[in-house]
């Protein structure tokens, strides 16, 4: 029997995201993790702010495909999804506050090269060949949820308060259910080859970049440990 759309991809996926956990691994086990993560968190908010546009921008892109098989399945998932994903922005940077680090801080703050990559090239393929690229970029992101134990474990080790963990630990109940909910949609999408090259592509660069985001931010600290976040919050602290 030959594989499914969402088996082939996760196939394409454990082949190449040998970078991904070793940036991972060596950001959250890092000595000094707790000068670290308020960085982290303040890029994950604009990873979150753009991933929503972007799902926007996407679903825009879907609905000009009348008639279009996959079209038609990727507009209904986005539109739901979008709700789903919806405030979870404003969470975080409610949890954000709580290490002292104002909204305007956090607006202000400059995205990483990494992040404006990992979100840049999603709207180029969604945009320029077919929104179903987007996938790719979904099922990476929310296919390695965090775990409320390791969480929990990072908090105890990091001294930060529990207050900034909420919305990690959010996504750590729901993002199981949001991949299943993304496999078996991805399932149910007559691909072409040529469309499931999309998928793997945005695949492959979502774990690139996520990748890079880890190893910048890891260099940051490496560079000058007491102003990694300052590098680019203003007037952090």
């Amino acid at each position: 029997m030959p594989l499914s759309n969402s088996e082939l991809l996760w196939s394409k996926i454990r082949l190449a995201e040998a970078r991904l956990n070793s940036a991972s691994n060596m950001f959250w086990s890092h000595p000094d993790l707790a000068g670290m993560l308020p960085a982290f968190l303040v890029q994950l908010h604009r990873v979150m702010q753009g991933g929503i546009t972007l799902m926007r921008v996407a679903r825009e892109r879907s609905l000009t495909l009348a008639g279009d098989p996959v079209a038609d399945i990727v507009t209904p998932y986005l539109e739901q999804h979008i709700v789903e994903e919806q405030d979870h922005d404003a969470w975080l940077l409610d949890d954000i506050g709580t290490l002292g680090i104002s909204p305007r801080q956090v607006s202000d703050a400059a995205p990483l090269a990494s992040v404006v990559s990992l979100l840049g090239a999603q709207y180029f393929w969604a945009l320029n060949m077919h929104p179903v690229a987007v996938f790719g970029y979904l099922i990476v992101l929310e296919g390695k949820p965090p775990v409320a134990g390791q969480l929990e474990a990072i908090r105890k080790r990091t001294g930060l308060p529990s207050t900034a963990f909420r919305c990690l630990m959010e996504h750590a109940d729901n993002d199981p259910h949001h991949i299943a909910d993304l496999n078996r949609t991805l399932d149910r999408m007559p691909l072409t080859a040529e469309q499931q090259q999309y998928v793997a592509l945005s695949a492959f660069h979502t774990i690139d970049s996520v990748a890079s985001v880890f190893e910048e931010l890891t260099a940051l600290h490496a560079a000058s440990p007491q102003s990694t976040l300052e590098a680019f919050v203003p007037a952090y602290g």
